[in-house]
């Protein structure tokens, strides 16, 4: 079988376990429920994965794998302030297109409270993700164009922790604010935070 093909069949078992899982949750969902969804018969599923905990932590690594291209986009800017306010947008429009990713989440955080293998994944995953944000973050202050951040890795954390309140989005709706504009006045907030001069 060409690589082309398994990647593709892969992706495929991938994509059905996202929406399988995002409607039914990890333990309302089967290998049934993604044959079904996939159309794939369970026999080619389980010559990729042994067991559903094996298609879902695929489905981790597949995410992180999307997304890690998505946000290279961030390292096109030519400051490291609109490499910040880069990445809140391409999360906005990410959101917009397709909220699949952002909804998994809050499932995936309910499994890795009762399952260390789903944690660690996560743990990696979110490691990575604060270490990406942590050197924008350090080059800024070391060229002076961030400002009275004492630690970059409280500040990239916290960065990380405002971006998941576009989670809330996903769970609830408001008459008041939606997420594009929750996305665009917080990231403005810590932009600006983060580029205000001492004693002004």
């Amino acid at each position: 079988m060409k690589k082309e093909n398994q990647n593709d069949k892969k992706d495929l078992i991938m994509a059905s376990a996202l929406k399988v899982m995002t409607e039914k949750g990890y333990y309302g969902s089967t290998i049934d429920d993604i044959v079904s969804e996939s159309k794939m018969s369970k026999g080619a599923i389980y010559h990729y994965y042994k067991s559903k905990k094996e298609v879902y932590l695929g489905v981790i690594e597949s995410l992180e794998s999307k997304y890690t291209v998505v946000f290279s986009k961030v390292n096109m800017e030519d400051t490291n302030k609109k490499k910040l306010k880069k990445l809140f947008t391409i999360v906005s429009y990410q959101l917009e297109k397709d909220p699949t990713f952002f909804k998994s989440f809050s499932t995936f955080w309910s499994i890795s409270r009762h399952d260390e293998d789903f944690r660690k994944a996560i743990q990696n995953m979110y490691n990575r993700f604060q270490k990406f944000i942590e050197l924008i973050i350090v080059e800024g202050m070391e060229n002076k164009e961030f400002e009275g951040i004492p630690d970059a890795k409280v500040a990239a954390l916290s960065l990380i922790l405002n971006i998941e309140g576009v989670f809330w989005f996903t769970l609830f709706e408001s008459k008041d604010l939606d997420s594009a504009s929750y996305i665009d006045q917080i990231s403005d907030y810590i932009l600006n935070a983060y580029t205000l001069k001492e004693g002004k």
